[in-house]
């Protein structure tokens, strides 16, 4: 991606805001875990808003480690976003499935990834997702960063990649 394309992406965030969405928000989740995001989140949800919600699950645990300072054990990061999955589901919210590759962010090299460390993470997260009761048909990929393999093996999920523009995009912790 080109200055000009990052220069659009503040354009479509700026517009979103001031003058009036256009495509339906999305939200990527990777703070839910904290309590005053889940408090953001439940007043967004309890004003009767509408959102498509891109969750990680505990395949990315060691970015959730890294990136959000979440210090919880595994186990019980896992039990904790689980529920506040199920209560967004439960109350009208579409759960889509958020996948990231890497654990630092490494933009615009889109190759580095063994396949079998996509095929893990891919695999796994819409297998927990599966497992857990939700029904994902699309993916978006952390930092909007994958590969062709990665793609591939979430169409073998009958996944649908997001792309970066198609709809409007914020994270968990912007509502805050």
């Amino acid at each position: 991606m080109n200055i000009f394309g990052e220069i659009g992406i503040i354009r479509d965030h700026l517009y979103y805001r001031v003058i009036k969405r256009t495509r339906p928000v999305t939200i990527h989740t990777e703070c839910l875990h904290k309590e005053n995001v889940w408090k953001a989140a439940q007043e967004f949800v309890n004003s009767g808003r509408k959102a498509i919600w891109f969750v990680v699950t505990p395949v990315n645990f060691d970015f959730i480690s890294v990136e959000s300072g979440c210090h919880m054990k595994k186990s019980e990061w896992e039990n904790v976003v689980l529920e506040r999955y199920k209560w967004l589901q439960s109350h009208g919210q579409t759960i889509e499935l958020h996948v990231h590759l890497r654990v630092k962010m490494v933009l615009y090299d889109t190759e580095s990834e063994a396949d079998e460390d996509v095929e893990g993470k891919v695999n796994g997260a819409y297998k927990w997702l599966k497992d857990n009761g939700f029904s994902p048909s699309k993916i978006v990929f952390g930092w909007w960063s994958c590969n062709q393999h990665a793609i591939d093996v979430a169409r073998e999920n009958g996944l649908q990649t997001a792309k970066r523009l198609d709809n409007y995009f914020i994270h968990d912790y912007d509502l805050l």
